[in-house]
């Protein structure tokens, strides 16, 4: 998947050690992932893929995708 059309991205990692990668048209809607939403079973990032939490080990902070 390209990050061309996305300004935001959260990095987490699984138990199994693989890399997820959420993407988001807006800081805001990122911010509120993290900052709301992370406490539920999962979330959808902007391009609609579906990210459940329950084997995520580690979620890093908002990152801005440079262009």
């Amino acid at each position: 998947m390209t990050d061309r059309k996305y300004t935001h991205k959260i990095v987490m990692y699984d138990v199994n050690g693989l890399v997820r990668t959420a993407r988001f048209i807006s800081e805001e809607w990122a911010d509120n992932i993290m900052e709301h939403e992370i406490v539920t079973e999962g979330f959808f990032d902007s391009s609609g893929t579906y990210f459940k939490l329950n084997n995520i080990v580690q979620i890093n902070p908002v990152e801005v995708i440079e262009g």
